[in-house]
């Protein structure tokens, strides 16, 4: 079991005799106080590895001892998804990222909202971003505003599309249909 408190200390508790095996300290920051609190987003398992960003930083964090494995100093806004040995997450500052999990290198990073811009030859805008998800080889990248941004898996904005309503959930994919909850809690099936 993994837990991960409030102040950044994340720990391996063996779940048979609920002693902690390890403990590691994410929070780089001493000072703790209510305008400075620790944020992290879910922590991601794969292959006795954890994946977690925090305020900061993304780690990779070896679960057998805790140690980290892999640092990167970029942070993540949705959570990050897992795909054979490739990690695909989206920074704060809307760049799609894609990481070889065995390299350790940083396969591609797409600036987002100039991805837009461009596709729509606009001017580049900031783009609020609701989730990530990896769908038939593409990636998903749902906006607040209910539009949908399909990338292939190198990065490559393929397409754009607008749902039929406002999205108020978090989207599923079930036989390569989108189906979420609209703004009066219908659910919406969207092909």
């Amino acid at each position: 079991i993994f837990f991960l408190n409030s102040y950044g200390s994340l720990y391996s508790i063996d779940s048979e005799f609920l002693e902690i095996k390890w403990f590691i300290n994410l929070n780089q920051n001493l000072d703790f106080n209510p305008s400075n609190l620790f944020l992290s987003n879910q922590i991601i398992y794969n292959q006795k590895k954890i994946i977690i960003s925090t305020n900061y930083s993304t780690y990779f964090i070896d679960t057998e001892i805790g140690s980290i494995i892999y640092k990167n100093n970029f942070t993540t806004k949705l959570r990050p998804i897992i795909n054979n040995n490739y990690l695909f997450l989206v920074t704060k500052n809307n760049f799609l990222v894609s990481i070889d999990l065995i390299e350790k290198k940083v396969l591609f990073s797409r600036d987002i909202d100039n991805a837009v811009s461009q596709f729509l030859n606009i001017n580049k805008k900031k783009a609020q971003l609701k989730s990530l998800m990896l769908v038939n080889n593409n990636l998903y990248v749902l906006l607040k505003n209910s539009y949908l941004l399909i990338f292939n898996i190198n990065g490559e904005l393929k397409k754009i599309e607008r749902l039929k309503n406002k999205v108020y959930s978090d989207p599923i994919i079930i036989d390569s249909s989108l189906i979420y909850l609209d703004n009066k809690n219908r659910i919406v099936v969207q092909n």
